[in-house]
């Protein structure tokens, strides 16, 4: 058995709440409990605690600058870091960094991993430039399939390059039977919920492309009872609301649709709902928001593209409807609605079992260290 522990850095913007984050924290935790030494490099964040409460090592710095002037200086600290910790792979987890970190690569004579987390837009050609800079480790991994789509359309020279490791939920923040009565009965009174009125959550930041008036529209078709909260349209700037308003009171939806501010305490929020909706307009490059659903048993529902067509299986775990296609979106809600409880339950168990076996954060981090000792095998190899 190889008794060697390899030095693993991952390196990121900033260590603040988010997808990307959260998963750092985790692959830091399972890297210290698999033998390797976990080092993360970002400016800073929240989550610093939990790397080093762990057992990872953090350096702060100000790897998340966009400013190529600063670059130079930046690399070589970052440099000086990676060699007196003796490195034996990087992980880029986003663009600044990459664009900062990616040539020290040859320098030190180690590999570099980027990951994708985001669609590769067909945009302007500057656009494509800054993304290319993701596309030059000597392995790509992308959170999915509709991802590695995206990267093989815009830069199809580095198809055989990609790996797909989607991104895993918390299996024990998101289990239903760990949350505690108390926080649900506190959420219950923040959301001014009524009894016995089916309830539809849509937990999502303030951003048109993610369908909230395409909601409201599909809605206003629902002949079922229901009451509707929008968690995080309220964290929007007033011309925001008011245009979710307007559209709300034309729908006459004033007593069934109501904004509010995005909760610390989602899971709780989350498990009042009967249905979770996420309506995006543009393909959701993962959209951790279903598998957060499907890990409480409850019923995601969401149009059939990017992230979205991989993680549900429609009627199984889930609704998906037609993109952008209102009448198809309020058909899936009404009928999830007409479902008697007991099939619910059923679909909630189908969908719970489906998160647990396919994309849990054990199996994230497991697919991950196994590239990390595949790829410093293979890189060893070859140089």
């Amino acid at each position: 058995m190889n008794k060697k522990k390899y030095t693993i850095a991952q390196i990121l913007p900033a260590l603040n709440t988010g997808g990307v984050e959260r998963g750092v924290v985790e692959i830091s935790k399972s890297l210290v409990e698999n033998d390797f030494k976990s080092i993360v490099i970002s400016s800073g964040g929240h989550m610093v605690s939990q790397i080093t409460r762990n057992g990872g090592i953090h350096y702060n710095l100000n790897v998340h600058s966009k400013n190529p002037f600063k670059w130079p200086k930046i690399r070589n600290q970052l440099k000086i870091i990676l060699k007196n910790e003796n490195v034996d792979l990087i992980h880029f987890c986003s663009r600044a960094p990459a664009w900062i970190g990616v040539p020290l690569g040859a320098v030190l004579d180690i590999p570099i991993i980027t990951s994708v987390h985001m669609r590769f837009r067909k945009s302007n050609l500057f656009k494509k430039y800054y993304n290319s800079i993701l596309t030059k480790g000597n392995t790509i991994i992308a959170i999915s399939k509709h991802i590695e789509e995206c990267i093989k359309n815009s830069f199809p020279k580095v198809t055989k390059k990609i790996k797909i490791i989607p991104r895993g939920v918390d299996l024990d923040l998101f289990n239903p039977s760990k949350i505690n009565p108390a926080r649900i009965i506190a959420q219950s009174k923040h959301l001014n919920l009524k009894d016995n009125v089916p309830v539809i959550i849509m937990a999502a930041r303030p951003a048109m492309w993610k369908g909230y008036q395409v909601l409201i529209r599909a809605l206003s078709k629902v002949k079922y009872d229901f009451q509707c909260v929008l968690i995080g349209a309220g964290d929007g700037n007033q011309p925001f609301q008011n245009s979710l308003i307007r559209k709300i009171i034309q729908s006459k939806l004033e007593t069934k649709i109501k904004l509010i501010n995005s909760t610390r305490d989602i899971q709780a929020a989350m498990i009042l709902g009967d249905l979770i909706v996420m309506p995006s307009l543009t393909p959701e490059p993962f959209g951790r928001v279903v598998l957060e659903a499907q890990a409480l048993g409850k019923i995601p529902i969401a149009f059939d593209h990017g992230g979205a067509s991989e993680t549900i299986i429609d009627g199984k775990n889930g609704f998906l409807a037609e993109p952008i296609n209102v009448n198809s979106l309020s058909e899936k809600i009404s009928y999830a609605l007409s479902l008697k409880s007991s099939k619910r339950e059923k679909i909630g168990e189908f969908a719970k079992k489906f998160v647990s076996k396919n994309y849990s954060h054990n199996k994230m981090c497991k697919l991950t260290l196994s590239l990390y000792k595949q790829s410093i095998a293979e890189y060893k190899i070859n140089s």
